[in-house]
């Protein structure tokens, strides 16, 4: 890039991961530092990338096995290095770890199934029970006011007391968690 061309984002972005590894010829660290003194976007994308570089360098790093390390230098000289054969050990554990996936999932599987069966059995007793109470006070009232001499028309009954209770039962049950609580 010529010190004369305009230096947009797309420049920076571009540039970013050379510039913190300090592989960039100056000429370009220098408008990109200018860049990144006027373009807050910009220098808020290189302090995140100073931080996830910071991140990974604290890492613990692996050890390396040494017959790896030897393969490494071996194929950087240009020797053919072949693969060691596979040991015949290394077939069962393959074959143990798929049974204990198929048994995660599996389980898991049966667990949301019960939890969902379980929410259905409690929104069928909480609608039956709300149809035993509705029948109950059916009932009392239909005493109470065949004592009194009083004569309760259906219509007003659905109106009044059926129509009510069944919005109320409805607005109950949706307001249910789609998952069961757990009580401790």
């Amino acid at each position: 890039m010529r010190p004369n061309d305009e230096f947009s984002c797309a420049n920076a972005s571009d540039l970013l991961e050379a510039y913190l590894d300090g592989d960039l010829p100056p000429e370009e660290a220098d408008l990109l530092r200018e860049h990144l003194g006027s373009c807050a976007a910009c220098a808020a994308e290189r302090a995140l990338a100073e931080r996830i570089q910071r991140e990974l360098r604290s890492l613990p790093q692996p050890d390396c096995p040494p017959e790896v390390i030897e393969r490494v230098v071996r194929a950087g000289r240009g020797e053919v290095v072949p693969f060691p054969s596979r040991d015949r050990t290394s077939r069962p554990r393959i074959a143990a770890a798929a049974a204990v996936l198929a048994l995660a999932v599996g389980g898991g599987s049966l667990f949301v199934h019960l939890q969902q069966q379980h929410l259905q059995q409690q929104r069928e007793r909480q609608v039956a029970q709300a149809t035993q109470e509705a029948r109950f006070a059916l009932a009392y009232l239909g005493r109470a006011t065949h004592k009194v001499g009083l004569d309760v028309r259906d219509e007003v009954l659905q109106k009044r007391l059926v129509i009510p209770t069944a919005r109320s039962v409805s607005r109950s049950l949706s307001d249910l968690p789609d998952e069961p609580r757990k009580e401790f």
